[in-house]
């Protein structure tokens, strides 16, 4: 690996997207990393299917 992809200071509480076709899909949310696009280290994101109910309730207040 030679890095350049990923995470990097400040970026906790962003997406992360996946695209479908023409479409982006909100799949994650940024918890952490190491440093800024390490090589041969893992971002690690919270999957948001899991809170998909309380997101969707939220959504609506604000």
């Amino acid at each position: 690996m030679t890095g350049g992809k990923g995470t990097c200071h400040g970026d906790s509480g962003g997406p992360l997207q996946c695209k479908i076709g023409s479409t982006w899909y909100l799949a994650g949310v940024t918890s952490f990393g190491s440093g800024c696009a390490k090589p041969g280290f893992h971002d690690v994101y919270t999957r948001i299917t899991h809170f998909m109910e309380w997101i969707n309730q939220l959504r609506f207040l604000y």
